[in-house]
């Protein structure tokens, strides 16, 4: 690949994400703080910060006394600059959500998709739907929002705004993002839900500080994101991390992915029901379609000591488990999360006995260096995560999406 030479206009694009990074994490900061601590120029984070308050991106707050000189007056970010939306679109529910500049959560709304074939008009339909209510609950217009971020189940084209392949749905290179843009104005941004999780628990949950971490998500389906050296890793097709499609048994069931054995057919929520309805007929069961009612309803059945249930979920541990143990066999991660609002139902229930599991299987040598923990962000991981790719465009243009 030919080396291109960054112009003088790139670099003051990296300058400035990198000094309204520092400000957004670490504010009120002084200018000179910013400085030494980032390594450019005291000229250039002036500039740089000036500019950015004229925009009214930025606020003084205040002054720090230093040594020998007159006080530093501190800067900050305008904390009414504007707002994010994170909308998860789980392949049972879509939740939308508004965070204010700092991501503290404002306002969400939540819809169940129980029907039995979703179209890509109802997921767009339910995503206006969702924006518009978030909008109206908080007095906001659309030129208060700064950007909407979407995490997508399966594979997705976040530069095209395209759902590649959503397996559970059957669907093939649909525009989401054009679709959305027909009704609404606001810049939008896809990627894929467990990596859109990922970047939200590193910049805002369990993974704060980490520098290699990797999340796995369960609910319908089962995917991970996979964070290295602070940043996402993606693969050569936006592709790593589905890791709901590794195999566990060559012999296993048909995966709805067309393989067999997929660590989804036996932890996503379909291949748990799937195991419980073939043990036992219950007539008190939740309809299958309501997947979350059904997989509470089946944690009370075992917790209550019902023998189906208990064997359901005594093997689904022991798939989680074997399942993590791979992950962190291959990835080499500090940190493991498990999410999803699967993930989560089993995990705060059961996460010590999925850890032995994990010991069985892991080697020894990488998971004496790994810590196992549940989502800090729980059932807001997927939309603050989403968020947070807005927020990552934020950082790289400077605070100004629409420039």
């Amino acid at each position: 690949m030919k080396y291109k030479k960054p112009t003088a206009q790139d670099l003051r694009r990296a300058n400035s994400a990198e000094i309204l990074r520092k400000i957004y994490f670490d504010g009120p900061i002084s200018r000179l703080e910013i400085s030494q601590q980032i390594g450019i120029s005291p000229a250039t984070v002036t500039n740089v910060a000036n500019d950015m308050l004229e925009r009214g991106l930025l606020l003084e707050s205040g002054s720090k006394r230093s040594e020998g000189g007159r006080p530093s007056t501190l800067i900050t970010i305008n904390p009414d600059y504007g707002y994010f939306i994170g909308c998860e679109v789980g392949e049972s529910f879509i939740q939308v959500e508004l965070f204010d500049i700092f991501f503290n959560s404002r306002n969400k709304v939540f819809f169940a998709l129980t029907e039995p074939r979703i179209e890509p008009d109802q997921i767009v339909t339910r995503m206006s739907q969702g924006i518009r209510q978030l909008l109206e609950n908080s007095s906001l217009q659309e030129k208060d929002i700064i950007g909407v971020g979407v995490g997508f189940p399966g594979l997705v084209d976040p530069a095209k705004g395209i759902s590649i392949f959503t397996p559970n749905w059957g669907w093939h290179n649909v525009s989401i993002l054009s679709a959305l843009r027909e009704n609404i104005t606001i810049p939008m941004f896809l990627d894929n839900g467990a990596k859109a999780m990922a970047m939200g628990e590193a910049l805002f949950g369990a993974g704060r500080g980490v520098n290699n971490m990797a999340v796995l998500l369960v609910g319908t389906g089962v995917g991970s994101g996979i964070i290295s050296e602070r940043s996402l890793f993606r693969g050569s097709a936006n592709n790593a991390g589905e890791f709901g499609h590794t195999t566990l048994d060559i012999n296993g069931p048909l995966c709805r992915c067309g393989s067999y054995g997929c660590a989804e057919v036996f932890i996503g929520a379909n291949g748990i029901i799937d195991r419980y309805c073939y043990l036992v007929d219950d007539p008190q069961q939740p309809p299958r379609n309501d997947q979350i009612a059904f997989i509470k309803y089946l944690l009370q059945r075992a917790d209550a000591g019902k023998p189906e249930a208990l064997q359901t979920v005594n093997e689904t541990i022991r798939y989680l488990g074997a399942t993590l143990a791979n992950l962190i066999n291959a990835v080499n991660p500090e940190l493991l999360l498990l999410g999803g609002w699967s993930g989560l139902l089993f995990g705060n229930r059961y996460l010590a006995q999925i850890k032995e599991v994990v010991n069985r299987y892991a080697l020894q040598q990488s998971m004496t260096r790994t810590q196992i923990k549940l989502c800090e962000l729980a059932e807001d991981s997927v939309a603050k995560g989403a968020a947070s790719l807005v927020l990552e465009r934020f950082f790289e243009t400077g605070g100004d999406l629409k420039a």
